[in-house]
């Protein structure tokens, strides 16, 4: 074994819905790694994702912060091309683009519903289909999807409008693409987190020093409590605690460069043990 087998320097990524949370830690963790990462959020106009992209600059990265509306064809392509442009070639494309539904599937509309496949799905796929063509071309890619324990197995949050559905389909999106580009070299796996930190919530052990010096507002306690039922409900989480981002990105790093090698069709559980 070599450790060199982790090292993406030299490689071009392409990180969708990069500007926060664990987005924002693939994209990190990427650069870090040694790739130029570009990034991408429907937001930009936060100033986040120009954030994230000067992080990766003080790297000594290259890095482009650009706007797309996945679920839309004509901006995937325009996304796509523009990095290609500036980068050459795309060798890493990481699917985390998410969007929720605060209610249940049953209490979906017509039009909640399309707007959360067309991004959450039918996005991953405009993505996919747009880049595949540069890897099979160069012979070379590794494409990482995000999909959920909600995508395993039935979600025991009910509020969550088809999340579960959605990441049901990532899964066997990811299996499909496996069998379909494994032929041109391109790996194609998907990591499967269970809970992960949020930028507002950071990992239990953080969050209890955070309580300590900030006063939580009513909604924050909420959330909060949510949370640690999950971590300690009837569904627990052996390891007892949050994955935090560093943990998250270290398997994105993983799945991304030649350690992982043989590895495609993969749903890597970051769980904690959850799937156990």
């Amino acid at each position: 074994m070599s450790l060199s087998k982790f090292s993406l320097e030299g490689k071009k990524a392409l990180v969708v819905g990069a500007r926060r949370n664990m987005g924002k830690a693939f994209a990190l963790g990427l650069a870090e790694a040694g790739a130029d990462v570009a990034i991408t959020d429907i937001n930009i106009e936060s100033g986040q994702l120009l954030k994230v992209s000067k992080e990766i600059e003080a790297m000594d990265r290259k890095s482009l912060a650009l706007k797309a509306d996945i679920s839309s064809e004509k901006e995937v392509k325009e996304l796509v091309g523009t990095v290609v442009e500036e980068f050459g070639t795309i060798d890493i494309l990481m699917n985390v683009a998410v969007m929720y539904h605060p209610k249940s599937v049953v209490d979906l509309d017509e039009d909640s519903w399309e707007k959360l496949t067309n991004v959450n799905l039918k996005g991953y796929w405009l993505m996919i289909q747009e880049v595949s063509p540069i890897m099979i071309q160069q012979n070379s890619g590794s494409i990482i999807n995000l999909t959920s324990r909600g995508g395993l197995k039935a979600h025991a949050d009910k509020a969550m409008g088809n999340y579960a559905i959605i990441k049901s389909g990532i899964a066997m999106m990811t299996r499909q693409y496996c069998r379909y580009l494994g032929p041109h070299n391109i790996r194609v796996n998907a990591i499967a987190p269970s809970l992960v930190e949020w930028e507002e919530f950071p990992g239990t052990e953080n969050r209890k020093k955070k309580k300590k010096n900030v006063k939580k507002e009513k909604k924050e306690v909420t959330e909060a409590e949510r949370f640690e039922s999950w971590l300690t409900g009837p569904e627990n989480i052996p390891l007892g605690r949050v994955a935090t981002f560093d943990e998250m990105a270290n398997a994105a790093v993983f799945l991304a460069s030649d350690a992982s090698s043989y590895i495609t069709g993969t749903i890597l559980n970051v769980d904690g043990g959850y799937m156990a």
